[in-house]
């Protein structure tokens, strides 16, 4: 067997070394005696004829397939345990169970336990609607993954036959050629291709692979064809030896999910002391009979405060946001491989188009063909059906050229160079005819260029892909071109835009997204096909063949078109944008897409583009359709910009109750509530509320950092509570107020009731259908639970003056809670001007 000689950095040692020790297992395989006991026998397989049924079948019988657990999406057991012991759920079970012991061993006293209990059921119906919606969102993202699964051609029984990748079995024979992800770690057996082995060694330089070299799973096809023997499977490849141990779900970077883990932390850090004293002050009221219940009423205040504090189902909102935006995108066919890559397109300010497959629609026609001087004695035609033979290529411009010229080899072939997107060229050595190249102009005609660079750039401004058709004496030697190049013909190519491409991009244009045009193509041509789709800028291009790396990321700036890229520049170009402070998502449909698929901060794949394309990015457009895009950024945007209103109510509740905590434990007085007093809030501010803010359309803009709308949002509302109680207390003392445990707690329940409807009311504007009818649906149901429920929450009878002073500070909770609002708002400016001063 033989391997290729590859030249890595030093960066990549370690994972070299893996990578060198691996070819050496390899050869042992293929030289000596099999390594694993499961392999009872390997066999003798001619590339032509391939398995026969009963060899397949044995290897399935043995276990020796590609099938390869993947972990893309949480497994059942995942699901109901994440959903079940969070940090805040197994807080709530254990006050339940402390207000169970109360309930029992304290009957006179602490009876009234057994009626808190009924938070249980808000928490509870939160983890059956998080399991039942993320299993709903796995089936979904399950179902679609089988259709934009990749397949693989392989020879059995002597017939090409194509069949899923997990179905490749030990010895199988698979046919691989440009584009292709290989499925397993083969053995080439007949054949020339180019393999860029990136997402395994980091190194993205094409390498070329022939008869008997190793080629590795999770590498892709750059250029050419090839047959090769599958020589290991499944958990035994290279690739998933490489990832073995590491994490098999990881999430894009997520604001939203970077801010609410970070919340819960401090609010975690903050809960568990706060609750331990206000146990302890609690306990010690009661031993100096100061509360007339006791025990139980320490108890019982604590539970109060602890469940206030608890943001119950704030987390579990957003993860059935994100499943119910899996779900809707189906209906566009659109999967998700990536929950949290919905949010980070709708973040997207710079959107990143191949041309190929994204504004157009990846085919091709053959327009024209200018024959120049023809060397030969055999036509253009002739040439290129013998040239379309020999490579072999199944690439979009192979395709155009092989429906005009047709495919027959009239000329016997000799020696190959395939054709990769670096090199921009193909090329053939004929016996007795010399060498032929076909490609971009200013790639093949280094030196005569100049002679014809008038005409071809006048029909790259008419939009045409132009290639030329030249010719050397010599024969290629060592995948080096021969020198003296002469054109022989000049042949034009048209793209078809998509239909619904000028649309889609004025789209994105109306909502402040930066576009731009990366692409192998002339800047020209390519240009004028962005002319044609409504970029705006789009006469501002430029050619990247030959500039360094630093010219390129100048280039970044100045130009919205961007020609002649290689893929290690397209990579350039996507982490330039990023480094700028852009939100980045690109779209392709090619191998070369790959590197900047991986770095963009939201990758999107055609589905009729590479299988490579497909399988590093987050999105992937099954029925390949650019129109589709302004829904996912809506779902993105329905979920952060919603999820950023349902959390403020949350955490609403969590911060006046923190605040009322630390007055009590000053104070030295009994927890105002009981976890039975919060219920109507909980219900018809938080609960309700926050599902239907959170399903709602909503297609604005985001705008802002979302810790900081959140904390704006919720800590003016708290804030308003926690001094209204207060001040309800100082007079209550001081006898302005002179009124009962009982008439005192009511009085603190519409406080808070009242102020969160106001806050409510603040984060529905501006009012549409939807959002009134929740704001009067859930005022009705208020209404209605005070005078059927009220006494089953500890809500009793008020006075008229009561009444009028509790309306007087709810009216007057609105103007406030807006004020501190602004005030807010500019303390953030401020904060947000000095970071980016220091930056």
């Amino acid at each position: 067997m033989k391997f290729s000689n590859t030249v890595f950095t030093d960066r990549n040692k370690s994972q070299i070394r893996k990578y060198r020790r691996y070819h050496n297992k390899m050869r042992k395989i293929e030289n000596e005696k099999p390594i694993d006991e499961r392999i009872k026998t390997r066999f003798e397989v001619d590339h032509k004829k391939g398995l026969n049924t009963e060899q397949v079948a044995k290897r399935v019988e043995e276990g020796n397939t590609n099938y390869t657990h993947r972990g893309s999406t949480k497994t059942y057991a995942n699901i109901l345990l994440s959903n079940l012991f969070t940090f805040f759920n197994i807080l709530c079970f254990a006050v339940a169970g402390a207000l169970i012991y109360i309930g029992f061993a304290f009957p006179e006293d602490g009876g009234g336990a057994f009626t808190d209990l009924f938070f249980m059921v808000i928490i509870l119906s939160n983890i059956t609607i998080g399991i039942y919606t993320e299993i709903k969102a796995k089936l979904i993202i399950e179902k679609l993954s089988v259709v934009a699964s990749s397949k693989v051609k392989t020879i059995r029984n002597g017939e090409e036959t194509m069949i899923m990748i997990d179905d490749v079995v030990l010895d199988d024979i698979v046919v691989l050629s440009n584009g292709q992800q290989i499925p397993a770690d083969s053995v080439i057996m007949d054949g020339v291709v180019e393999v860029n082995e990136a997402l395994l060694t980091g190194e993205s330089v094409p390498i070329q692979k022939k008869k008997g070299d190793t080629i590795l799973a999770g590498s892709f096809i750059v250029s050419g064809t090839c047959y090769a023997r599958a020589c290991m499977v499944g958990p035994d490849n290279y690739i998933s030896q490489l990832v073995k141990g590491a994490s098999k779900y990881v999430r894009p970077r997520s604001e939203l999910l970077k801010t609410l883990k970070l919340v819960i932390k401090v609010i975690a850090c903050i809960i568990v002391p706060l609750s331990i004293i206000m146990l302890i002050t609690q306990m010690g009221l009661a031993d100096r009979g100061i509360l007339i219940g006791g025990v139980a009423e320490a108890v019982r205040g604590t539970a109060g405060a602890i469940i206030g504090m608890i943001p119950a189902g704030m987390f579990l909102l957003t993860s059935v946001a994100l499943a119910v935006g899996v779900i809707n995108l189906k209906r566009t066919n659109t999967l998700v491989q990536e929950l949290y890559c919905i949010e980070m397109l709708a973040r997207v300010d710079t959107l990143c188009l191949d041309k190929t497959g994204t504004i157009t629609d990846g085919t091709m026609n053959v327009c024209e063909v200018i024959e120049l001087k023809n060397p030969s004695t055999y036509s253009i035609r002739e040439i290129m059906s013998s040239m379309l033979w020999a490579l072999d290529d199944n690439n979009q411009t192979s395709i155009a050229l092989g429906n005009y010229f047709d495919r027959n080899g009239v000329i016997k072939a000799t020696q190959i160079l395939p054709f990769s997107s670096s090199r921009k060229l193909s090329a053939v050595t004929f016996e007795k005819e010399g060498t032929f190249i076909i490609g971009a102009p200013e790639f093949i005609l280094k030196d005569g260029f100049e002679r014809i660079h008038e005409k071809i750039s006048k029909l790259a401004s008419q939009g045409y892909r132009v290639l030329v058709l030249a010719h050397a004496d010599a024969s290629i030697k060592n995948d080096r071109l021969p020198a003296k190049v002469k054109p022989v013909a000049i042949i034009t190519i048209q793209d078809n835009v998509r239909a619904e491409a000028p649309a889609t991009i004025q789209w994105f244009k109306d909502n402040g997204v930066d576009v731009r045009v990366i692409s192998g193509d002339n800047p020209v041509t390519v240009s004028e096909v962005a002319k044609r789709a409504g970029i705006n800028n789009a006469e501002k291009y430029i050619s990247l063949d030959g500039l360094s790396d630093n010219e390129v990321r100048a280039s970044v700036k100045e130009y919205t078109v961007f020609g002649r890229v290689t893929p290690e520049q397209k990579f350039i170009i996507i982490k330039e944008l990023k480094n700028h402070g852009r939100t980045v998502a690109m779209t392709g449909d090619g191998v070369n897409d790959i590197l900047a698929l991986r770095e963009a901060d939201c990758s999107i794949a055609m589905a009729t583009g590479s299988e490579a394309a497909r399988n590093v990015s987050h999105l992937v457009l099954l029925d390949s359709n650019f129109a589709s895009m302004p829904k996912v950024v809506s779902e993105g945007r329905r979920v952060v910009n919603n999820v950023q209103k349902s959390s403020s109510l949350f955490l609403f509740k969590t911060m006046f109750s923190m605040m009322l905590a630390v007055f009590v434990i000053f104070a030295g007085i009994s927890y105002i509530f009981t976890p039975v007093n919060l219920n109507m809030m909980e219900f018809f501010i938080i609960g309700i509320p926050s599902t239907a803010l959170a399903l709602q359309l909503n297609n604005q803009k985001i705008q802002g950092r979302f810790i900081f709308n959140i904390l704006k949002a919720s800590f003016a509302g708290a804030f308003v509570v926690a001094m209204y109680i207060i001040l309800l207390h100082i007079f209550n003392v001081n006898g302005m107020l002179d009124v009962n445990d009982t008439v005192f707690t009511t009085m603190c329940i519409f406080i808070v009731t009242g102020v969160g409807f106001m806050m409510l009311y603040k984060l529905c504007k501006p009012l549409n259908a939807y959002r009134s009818v929740l704001l009067l649906l859930m005022l009705t149901l208020i209404v209605l639970w005070t005078v059927y429920l009220g006494g089953m929450t500890g809500i009793v009878s008020l006075s008229d003056m009561n009444i009028l002073l509790l309306i007087t500070m709810i009216g007057l909770s609105y103007p406030i809670i807006s004020f501190l609002n602004e005030v807010l708002s500019r303390i953030k400016l401020d904060i947000t001007e000095d970071i980016d001063i220091k930056a």
